[in-house]
């Protein structure tokens, strides 16, 4: 399933895949990058993956593992007339990686991506930081105690606090994860091959972030031979934070340069 968003005034021809993160769904992107790429003149998808939305069973979320969640992603953008350019933030900038060993794509933007290594050092060093808050993290993953009580979120999520508005979305649209995802993230040896990687991929990382960690954005850019850009001043969800749209101005920028001949 997905959320589509028209182009308001259609002037790139290629489409805008976007793809979200572990312990939410397609719903991540609506009042930014879905609503802000659209204005722009991009048709704009947000897809939901297997398992997740408001309105998709969890009856066999356990057994989704992100071989699945790449087929996902797959069978939308196959479906589509022109390569598609994927956005993918956080386990959705890993199957954004996992997407592009199978599929050519016109470009990719990851954004806190979990790295092609797994995610066991980052969890491991957020654990070591900040216990409590790896505490809520980890226990968000198996339930979303969020929907329904007001806490203040895990160390590392957001640097600004979203307005009330922002957060009563984010509440709603939260959910548990894939307990097999989860595990593949952190101990699956992905086989990733860089040299397949034949179009355009920005990495973006976020100086407060205590899930993927800045250093981690660096290392996972390096393995494609590329740099990292870093904001200052934002966290995991920078999405919900009040200045996320400099995050998707530069996003614009890159894609002008790079992606849209």
């Amino acid at each position: 399933m997905f959320t589509f968003k028209p182009a308001t005034q259609k002037k790139y021809k290629h489409p805008l895949v976007l793809i979200h993160g572990a312990l939410f769904n397609g719903e991540a992107w609506r009042g930014n990058f879905l609503d802000y790429f659209a204005t722009l003149g991009y048709d704009t998808y947000a897809i939901h993956l297997s398992g997740h939305g408001q309105n998709e069973s969890k009856l066999f979320l356990n057994l989704y593992g992100l071989d699945q969640y790449t087929e996902d992603v797959i069978q939308l953008i196959t479906s589509l007339d022109e390569k598609p350019i994927l956005i993918g933030h956080s386990m959705g900038g890993l199957v954004t990686q996992l997407v592009g060993q199978k599929v050519k794509l016109q470009a990719a933007v990851l954004l806190a991506a979990v790295p092609p290594f797994g995610i066991f050092r980052a969890m491991s060093g957020f654990f070591l930081t900040d216990p409590f808050s790896w505490g809520k993290f980890a226990a968000s993953a198996l339930f979303p105690f969020g929907k329904y009580i007001e806490t203040t979120p895990p160390e590392g999520i957001y640097t600004t606090l979203p307005s009330l508005e922002v957060r009563q979305h984010v509440n709603k649209n939260m959910q548990r994860e894939s307990i097999r995802a989860l595990l593949e993230m952190m101990w699956r040896d992905f086989e990733i091959d860089a040299s397949k990687i034949s179009f355009p991929m920005v990495h973006i990382g976020f100086r407060d972030d205590k899930i993927i960690f800045p250093e981690d954005v660096e290392k996972t850019a390096q393995f494609y031979g590329k740099e990292a850009k870093i904001f200052e001043k934002r966290a995991h969800a920078f999405m919900f934070e009040p200045n996320w749209k400099e995050v998707g101005e530069y996003v614009q920028e890159w894609l002008q340069e790079n992606a849209l001949h």
